[in-house]
């Protein structure tokens, strides 16, 4: 009878098991057909943001009986096409969907799959969708009255960018029917692309040209972005916002012409630096080149006016916000003053910087907005910690190590000691008054104006009429993609992003929060992890490194015993040479290990989190199983 109850109870259980099995198949296939889907991501990331709503909610009050077409293009059932590339298929096939079920009738969503040598190929070819691996197709094409916009190729690489792609193309269809936004770029780095100063052959060979930067390419894609030269005296009444990147030796001329232009009540977006690492002066010798030699760049007349102090002399390092050593930039150097960002560094308060992950701001400014003029207000953008200090620029690029060791110098607790909190960037509100109160610079009263003169000084703007915006970011080299951009395709923070978000936050506001939201979600858990493990085996590597160095210290100074190479042969000592040697080898050795038992706790913290991750879920649904059994089971024998 016993025998046959446990047999009983090993029936139940495996028939129990197979239920589950079937029910769970059941679900996922019902779930499936009928498209139920629950986001469990942080910021919920698979489901329509509020910025893409409110653009189909505007598409919805167009009230013209014109329905904006979108036309997917995904290959499917075609060899060739890889795995990664369906299921990033299904993942836009199903944004999509969310777009025309809340926009209803407004969209007309058609998905074609265009498999070769078929009409649906044509019609890919015409709309401009670009053919991968001569096998397939993935992309979009929005079409609202006479305007299409296209994306001929989802990139699966930029996956987190997806919804924002897609609301960028509607939102271009939409709004071409008017006017875009221009923006002046006034700057005397080479954004502009050109030929390569770095190599002395590209004068002679047109094919070693430099692109524009990547951020201005980005802005080309929605607003007509037009060249101002650095020695500008005008500023045209076309250009609706103003970029001044890297304002190094500007005139007073030049420097009036902003004055006026922000008076005006038109927008300005500064970005000033103490040490950009892309002037490398004016020296001709590619070889001689050295990383922010140009000098800094301020709007000093302009920033003194305002009550802004800006410190175009020494840059900020950072105890908690420097690259880590393991970022493939850094090389395994320690560099506190190559700034990495992160959530805790942004205001949560303001739209431009809330859904911000990372930023990159290598070797930035300080502003100091203590002091303003009466009529203007701050808010900080980007601030470092709390564990920061002002240093040199220049032997920051070098000293990391030694700038590491006097945020230290006399703490008793391994805290860092005499730091402080600084802001990196910077919104100014208020109504701004003029810089220059006699007018035009080089206009005086003491010789006859000429009439020009006369119809500039009538023009003279001293104060703005109503409530205007700055925006002032103490660094230049943010805005160069070799510090956040890998091959081209991988974004390692989200400096781009920021820029875009102040550039639609002075215009349209509309993608910001689609943008920003979570695009970069750092493994701040891990990172926690990691920091704890280094500073484990901080102290001993310190420790041998410094012993190493006693050791070559004392090697050198027998090697360069005696004068001249007789005298040195004869002076020296072998045997002590030889132990010297044997040190220097065990104490190498030392180090490596320490190196490499590193190196294998900070793997093992990463695979116990995957692992953790990886089992977690299917344990919770054993552990409710068998939680379920376990009570029927007590329940059937009180029956």
């Amino acid at each position: 009878m016993k025998k046959e109850t446990k047999l009983n109870v090993y029936a139940n259980s495996l028939i129990g098991v197979v239920v589950i099995f079937i029910g769970i198949v059941l679900f996922n296939t019902i779930t499936a057909q009928l498209k139920f889907k629950a986001d469990l991501t942080e910021g919920d990331l698979f489901t329509l943001s509020e910025g893409s709503k409110k653009l189909l909610e505007d598409l919805k009050e167009e009230g013209d009986g014109s329905k904006l077409e979108i036309r997917f293009y995904l290959t499917q059932g075609e060899k060739g096409v890889p795995v990664f590339v369906s299921e990033h298929g299904r993942r836009i096939e199903d944004l999509l969907d969310q777009y025309q079920e809340y926009a209803g009738s407004n969209i007309e969503l058609k998905k074609i799959n265009p498999r070769r040598d078929t009409d649906e190929e044509e019609l890919a070819v015409n709309d401009g969708i670009q053919l991968l691996n001569n096998a397939f197709y993935v992309g979009m094409a929005v079409s609202f009255l006479d305007t299409t916009e296209v994306i001929p190729f989802f990139d699966p690489a930029k996956s987190t960018t997806l919804e924002y792609d897609i609301s960028r193309a509607i939102k271009n269809v939409l709004k071409l029917k008017e006017d875009r936004q221009t923006i002046g770029v006034m700057s005397s780095l080479n954004v502009w692309g050109g030929p390569d100063a770095s190599n002395p052959m590209a004068m002679m060979n047109r094919g070693a040209q430099q692109p524009p930067w990547f951020f201005l390419r980005q802005l080309q894609q929605d607003f007509n972005v037009e060249r101002l030269e650095a020695t500008a005296t005008e500023i045209s009444d076309d250009i609706d916002l103003l970029l001044v990147i890297h304002p190094k030796n500007i005139s007073d001329a030049t420097e009036y012409a902003i004055d006026q232009f922000v008076l005006s009540g038109r927008k300005l977006i500064v970005f000033a630096d103490p040490l950009a690492l892309k002037d490398e002066g004016n020296n001709q010798n590619p070889q001689m080149r050295i990383p922010g030699m140009g000098g800094a760049s301020t709007l000093s007349r302009l920033f003194t006016k305002w009550g802004v102090n800006f410190e175009n002399s020494k840059v900020v390092a950072d105890f908690n916000f420097r690259l880590n050593q393991r970022d493939p930039l850094s090389r395994g150097r320690i560099m506190p003053a190559y700034l990495a960002l992160g959530k805790k560094a942004f205001n949560q308060e303001e739209i431009v910087t809330r859904d911000l992950g990372s930023i990159r701001m290598p070797y930035a400014g300080s502003f100091d907005v203590s002091n303003l003029a009466t009529g203007l207000t701050a808010k900080e953008l980007i601030s470092s910690s709390d564990q920061a200090k002002l240093v040199d620029g220049m032997s920051s690029q070098f000293n990391g190590e030694k700038i590491m060791d006097s945020f230290l110098t006399g703490s008793e607790d391994g805290k860092p000691t005499g730091t402080n909190k600084f802001a990196l960037a910077v919104k100014i509100s208020g109504t701004f008054t003029t810089a220059f109160p006699d007018g035009k610079p080089g206009s005086s009263g003491e010789e006859e104006e000429s009439d020009e003169e006369k119809t500039t000084n009538s023009n003279h703007l001293k104060e703005s009429e109503s409530e205007n915006h700055v925006c002032l970011i103490g660094d230049t080299d943010l805005l160069s993609e070799e510090h956040f951009l890998v091959q081209q395709r991988f974004l390692l923070s989200q400096n781009v992003s920021f820029v875009q978000n102040i550039v639609d936050h002075f215009g349209d506001d509309t993608l910001i929060n689609i943008r920003s939201r979570n695009q970069d979600r750092p493994f701040t858990t891990i990172m926690d992890l990691e920091k704890e493990a280094q500073s484990k085996f901080e102290d001993k590597l310190k420790k041998l490194e410094a012993e190493q160095q006693a050791i070559l210290e004392k090697k050198t100074k027998l090697e360069s015993t005696g004068e001249g190479q007789n005298q040195f042969t004869l002076s020296i000592d072998p045997e002590a040479l030889k132990d010297i040697q044997k040190k220097e080898l065990e104490k190498r050795k030392q180090i490596r290990e320490i190196r490499k038992e590193l190196r294998s706790e900070i793997d093992l913290i990463q695979l116990q989190i995957k692992l953790a991750n990886i089992v977690s879920m299917p344990a919770l649904v054993i552990i409710a199983g068998i939680i379920f059994f376990v009570r029927k089971r007590k329940v059937t024998a009180a029956k």
